[in-house]
């Protein structure tokens, strides 16, 4: 299964979030060893100059919703930007 975790944020308000995004991913990769992660953005601002990012994380088979409750906490610890919005996959 596929977690895709993605949100919209000013870059002036967060200069230094893939430091925060990538610190979160190695804390849960830890605590996960099977997790597969990465973070993509689109490559142009909307309208009002927000930029939208998207973690994706691929479980294997770890239990769904005890990683997002430590990707919840990781989250709120790093004061990444809100609201977060998660949609799964799985393979067709």
């Amino acid at each position: 299964m596929k977690l895709f975790v993605y949100y919209k944020f000013l870059p002036k308000q967060y200069p230094e979030l893939k430091t925060l995004v990538q610190k979160v991913q190695v804390r849960l990769q830890t605590q996960f060893p099977q997790l597969s992660a990465q973070v993509m953005k689109r490559p142009t601002p909307d309208e009002l100059g927000q930029v939208t990012w998207m973690e994706i994380y691929d479980l294997g088979s770890s239990d769904l919703s005890v990683f997002k409750l430590e990707l919840d906490r990781a989250a709120e610890q790093e004061k990444l930007p809100q609201p977060r919005r998660t949609e799964q996959f799985v393979d067709c």
